[in-house]
């Protein structure tokens, strides 16, 4: 449940891949250039060999003696799957041991009308992308899903709601042997963001979604953190004066029930957020008032939360914030205000960079690296 947010040091097998990204190598010259000795690189080639990462060519080179064998990458092996799964849209990332993306899908709004059928046609659809370009998927070692479900160690899930981690993992293994490693579909977007976008360098950040729920995590000392039980970060689900609506989660008046997609919707009388950018944008007086109450309950949590762990940043993502750009000085000026007016704060109120696929492909680092 805790995650690093910064690459982790090279193995032997890593540095390998990387060399010979660049130009295939005999054994001696990895050896020469990797400054490791043949016992070493043999033990990590064999690794790299036998999931069909690496592959031998012998070379038709004249002379006599036992000819020289060339090690070159097998540039249509897959070595792990990535997969995301939200409320409004799928996304599945298929990536070679060098961490080249060798397919990639994103389903809009799934037609499916569950998750586990969200997750097989996510499923279906990269498979077949990757058959269509000649993938070799029988090399796949690891396999990562994000789902919008709790998935802290104490987290009650009804069988109703909720599928359980056995249901998840009879289906992706339809496809790809591995059991995966399934994690919330928040922290993996998070995690994307501090590896590969908005956070990238950033030592803390609070994320926060604002999309068909309102999810958090919280990054700390480089490292996406998940509490004892790993459901840090909740901020959807703080209590907000602005609403004393149900929530899912079994509680009343949570931020969720007032900023999520479907509040602003259904206190806009729209059906999605199309209509709801059309009405903000007239100037609507109950779209304008749902937002401007959204903005002051998402300003207020955040407030709280950065009283509590002092962030360097704050990075909201979802299609609320696509939708309305100008959220992110509303958040952070009324943010601003629950914060100790007699010292000074450094925290930047930005948006994500990276949509659904970058959340996939989080899913699946981490997977190859669990």
């Amino acid at each position: 449940m805790h995650y690093l947010t910064r690459s982790p040091l090279p193995t032997l097998e890593d540095r390998i891949v990387d060399h010979l990204a660049k130009a295939p190598a005999t054994r001696s010259q990895l050896c020469e250039a990797l400054d490791t000795s043949r016992t070493n690189l043999g033990r990590a080639l064999t690794t790299l060999l036998d999931e069909g990462s690496v592959t031998p060519v012998r070379t038709n080179a004249p002379g006599r003696g036992r000819p020289t064998q060339l090690l070159t990458l097998n540039s249509s092996a897959a070595h792990c799957v990535g997969l995301n799964v939200t409320r409004t849209s799928c996304a599945g990332v298929m990536l070679s041991r060098a961490g080249t993306v060798l397919a990639a899908v994103h389903i809009v709004s799934p037609s499916s009308p569950s998750l586990q059928l969200s997750l097989e046609q996510t499923c279906e659809a990269l498979a077949a992308s990757a058959a269509h370009q000649g993938i070799d998927t029988s090399t796949v070692r690891a396999v990562g899903v994000g789902v919008p479900i709790p998935m802290g160690r104490n987290a009650r899930l009804s069988s109703d709601a909720y599928p359980i981690m056995e249901e998840l993992s009879e289906l992706t293994r339809r496809w790809w042997a591995p059991l995966p490693i399934v994690d919330n579909t928040v922290r993996m977007a998070a995690l994307a963001e501090a590896m590969w976008g908005a956070g990238t360098q950033m030592s803390s950040f609070i994320y926060l979604r604002l999309s068909g729920g309102v999810g958090g995590c919280v990054v700390s000392d480089f490292r996406l953190v998940g509490g004892a039980g790993g459901l840090a970060g909740e901020l959807g689900h703080m209590t907000v004066n602005a609403s004393s609506s149900p929530c899912a989660c079994g509680k009343r008046g949570c931020l969720e029930t007032v900023a999520s997609l479907p509040a602003l919707c259904e206190h806009a009388g729209v059906s999605d957020i199309a209509q709801l950018r059309s009405r903000v944008l007239a100037k609507d007086a109950r779209a304008c008032e749902g937002l401007d109450r959204a903005v002051a309950a998402i300003g207020y949590v955040l407030g709280c939360a950065a009283l509590l762990i002092n962030p360097g940043a704050i990075i909201l993502a979802g299609e609320i914030v696509d939708a309305f750009p100008s959220v992110l000085a509303a958040v952070s000026a009324r943010m601003h205000e629950e914060l100790l007016p007699v010292m000074q704060w450094d925290i930047d109120v930005v948006g994500a960079s990276l949509g659904p696929l970058g959340a996939a492909r989080a899913s699946a680092s981490i997977a190859s690296h669990s």
